[in-house]
This record gives structure tokens, sequence and C-alpha cells, in this order.
């Protein structure tokens, strides 16, 4: 659904960014709510964009050459 998303206009932002870490968000969505139906944790929580921000990169998401760190679709 990810692509189909980054189609719309009103989601045209999301194509903007890697997909590295759109699909690890969505990833960690998923254990979260496997986790809850599986009775090992609470219903996941909305966090707020106004707080603390990360973003999770796999291995293969990034190179780093020289002192210098160079992520997905980052200059």
């Amino acid at each position: 659904m990810l692509p189909l998303l980054k189609q719309q206009k009103e989601h045209a932002w999301l194509a903007e960014v890697s997909s590295v870490p759109l699909q690890q968000a969505l990833r960690h969505l998923d254990q979260a709510f496997l986790n809850f139906f599986e009775g090992r944790a609470k219903h996941p929580a909305f966090k707020k964009k106004r707080h603390h921000q990360s973003a999770t990169y796999t291995a293969n998401a990034f190179t780093w050459r020289n002192g210098c760190l160079t992520l997905a679709r980052d200059g």
C-alpha cells in the first residue's frame, strides 16, 4: 500500500524521503500490534510529531566513507 499512498496527491510528501524509514516504521507498527494481540504489550499509542524524532535505516540504506555518513535518498 505504501507505493499507492506515495502516488496520491495528499500524501505526495511521502515520496520526498527514502522508503527505508517508512518501511521500517510499518514493520515496527506491525510488531507492536502483534505483541498487543498476543498479550505481550499494551495497545500501541500514537506518538506526537512535536517531540523526539527518529528514523530507522537498514544496513544497506546508508554508507560510511572517510568519516562521512550518506543516508539513502539523502545527499
